[in-house]
């Protein structure tokens, strides 16, 4: 392993302090010499084909947003380290990173491929596709009426529905807003998608999990009024005049490095289901 690119949220870093530990414990314990630092908001059209492994620090957010921006020429896993507040979708916290540089060199690790979806709508005549790893969310205004959704699945007519909105997700996007919305967590390996509807209206609309090769076709009436299409939960983007979101399976996947001893299961545990301490209430 001889280039090493570095992805960090300078938001969470100010003074480079994590940054510069990082570097320096990477030269030391990993012997190498060449890293490349980056802005991880600044990855677009970058030409990262060189690099052996890209190391992401920040949380979900900083990940979910590099994953997207990458070029289709990038080949290299990413190695996800967490430094923000959640971390589901990071190899390690920062407090192992010693422990995995070293388990790095001895090759205690494998590649986990996680699939991407491919989102294509018409926006002001023009196609947009837009990758994204965890969902495509279609959803209402915050004082538009319910959108009226019809849900096509491979052209066939799945469902049509009254509701505040619709997520379309992959099995790493299960854990997020899906799993809010009443979703079903999936395996992360798997390559399947599911359909999970936001305050459906009607009980003519049910979670459906489908195969990953299948083709999501969207239709979205709201009478006029706002609807917006969402990935990731960071980019939005308005539509109106009854718009069609196709949503089908990137053809590229993302590669993550996890190391022998990752427990997904623990993760959910730990992150997902016991992660109350936020919601609980503390003393003031």
């Amino acid at each position: 392993m001889k280039n090493i690119g570095i992805a960090i949220n300078p938001s969470k870093d100010h003074k480079n302090t994590i940054l510069n530990m990082v570097t320096k414990k990477i030269e030391t314990i990993c012997n190498v010499k060449n890293i490349k630092v980056y802005n991880s908001f600044d990855i677009k059209n970058l030409d990262l084909s060189f690099l052996d492994l890209l190391i992401v620090l920040g949380g979900d957010g900083t990940l979910l947003g590099v994953a997207r921006e990458l070029n289709d020429d990038f080949k290299a896993p990413i190695l996800g380290i967490n430094i923000g507040n959640l971390g589901v979708l990071s190899s390690i916290e920062i407090s192992d990173l010693d422990l995995a540089l070293k388990k790095l060199m001895i090759k205690d690790c494998k590649i986990h491929k996680r699939m991407m979806l491919n989102c294509e709508v018409s926006i002001n005549e023009s196609i947009k596709n837009i990758k994204t790893l965890n969902e495509v969310v279609v959803a209402r205004g915050t004082l538009s009426r319910m959108v009226k959704f019809k849900i096509f699945i491979d052209e066939k007519l799945y469902a049509i529905f009254k509701g505040d909105g619709l997520i379309v997700s992959t099995p790493t996007g299960s854990t997020a807003y899906s799993f809010s919305a009443g979703g079903p967590f999936l395996y992360p390996d798997l390559e399947v998608v599911s359909i999970v509807p936001i305050c459906a209206h009607t009980k003519s609309m049910h979670p459906i999990v489908i195969k990953g090769d299948s083709t999501v076709k969207i239709v979205a009436e709201n009478s006029g009024d706002e609807i917006y299409l969402t990935v990731d939960g960071q980019r939005a983007i308005e539509m109106k005049d009854n718009p069609i979101i196709t949503v089908k399976k990137n053809p590229k996947s993302l590669k993550l490095l996890l190391f022998n001893d990752y427990d997904y299961f623990r993760v959910i545990r730990n992150k997902v289901l016991n992660n109350s301490k936020e919601c609980d209430g503390e003393e003031i």
